[in-house]
């Protein structure tokens, strides 16, 4: 799993068992992978580039991700029956019915000898639906015992229950702002909050993030990183109030957006995963705004419990069982979602 806050790249193996029709999970092992200065800027600037460009970069990046895969698996005696690969978005807009994820699964199959699968998103998007977000299957099928379930990546998500459906969207963006923020006082996130705590609210820049015509749209509803550079981003860098007064109204105004979000629901247990569950000035403004009971599980989930859901999907797919919700994304019908790659023996590296 790679996210939209270009920290590298999360790799679990996981271990997955239905009985009686409810599903359980191990994680039995977990590591990050950082991208090098070099692929952070080039997946940064991708969606910029010529077609040729994408083109060589999603075969290289599928060399990249193959490298990080065979490297994280070479102490294990046993193969994965799997890989299921999210890979890195670079463009996502689902309203002109196309979205790209780049890391070339069959690169990955044929490199690992693995059957590979990706590519989870534009099927949901043939059928009119945003084709995000996707974790909410595995909200369902693992954590439903949560009332609803906060993501804070690069982008914050959230889902929920609501008349026996499963609902989610992406709410508002996240450690994008904070970090795009924390490096210009040269760090690559603001650790706990301490320098955003340091700021006060900047109401003018408060009031423009919270206009923003994405909080008017129904659901369902999902945020590209495009969209929050053009339309968040370039709010931030007009703004002339100092970083910390900004770190701060980014953060009430993240607290302000998921409050909006489950205001209507009953009081219950907000689980919170995702790196922005470790900034705990952030965590504190949600719960002041929300007065929920939130759970922050053990870092091995805040870290990795999108790589465990992707892990999921991979199963599912595999099984030819629904591992895409319409409830979730608008489609027409639910799915099963995923390209499965089987790998080429004579293309596989000994």
């Amino acid at each position: 799993m790679s996210g939209s806050s270009l920290d590298g790249v999360d790799i679990v193996l996981c271990t997955f068992i239905r009985k009686s029709g409810k599903w359980s999970f191990e994680i039995n092992k977990a590591a990050t992978y950082p991208y090098s200065e070099e692929w952070q800027l080039k997946l940064k600037e991708l969606h910029r580039k010529s077609k040729s460009e994408i083109v060589s970069t999603d075969m290289a990046y599928g060399r990249l991700l193959s490298e990080m895969i065979s490297d994280f698996l070479k102490s294990e005696s046993d193969k994965p029956d799997l890989i299921a690969s999210h890979g890195h978005t670079i463009f996502h807009e689902p309203e002109k019915g196309y979205t790209l994820q780049i890391g070339n699964g069959q690169i990955i199959a044929d490199t690992t000898g693995i059957l590979t699968i990706n590519n989870f998103r534009q099927q949901d998007i043939e059928l009119s639906g945003q084709g995000a977000p996707l974790v909410p299957i595995g909200d369902e099928l693992l954590f439903n015992d949560y009332n609803s379930c906060l993501n804070i990546g690069g982008i914050a998500n959230i889902s929920f229950k609501e008349k026996e459906q499963r609902l989610a969207f992406d709410v508002c963006p996240a450690n994008q702002l904070l970090n795009y923020l924390s490096r210009q006082l040269g760090t690559p996130f603001d650790k706990g909050g301490a320098f955003a705590q340091l700021g006060k609210l900047d109401k003018q820049l408060f009031d423009l993030l919270n206009q923003d015509t994405y909080y008017q749209k129904k659901r369902p509803k999902s945020l590209s990183n495009q969209y929050v550079t053009d339309a968040f981003i370039s709010q931030l860098e007009v703004s002339e109030a100092p970083i910390e007064d900004k770190l701060y109204t980014v953060v009430k105004h993240i607290a302000c957006q998921v409050n909006r979000s489950v205001a209507h629901l009953p009081a219950g247990n907000l689980l919170i995963t995702g790196g922005g569950a470790h900034n705990k000035f952030l965590i504190k403004a949600i719960q002041l705004e929300t007065g929920l009971n939130i759970i922050i599980p053990d870092d091995l989930m805040v870290d990795y419990k999108e790589a465990l859901i992707f892990a999921l999907m991979g199963v599912l797919r595999r099984k030819k069982e629904i591992n895409c919700l319409a409830s979730v994304t608008g489609a027409r019908r639910d799915s099963c979602c995923g390209i499965i790659q089987k790998p080429d023996s004579t293309h596989r590296n000994p």
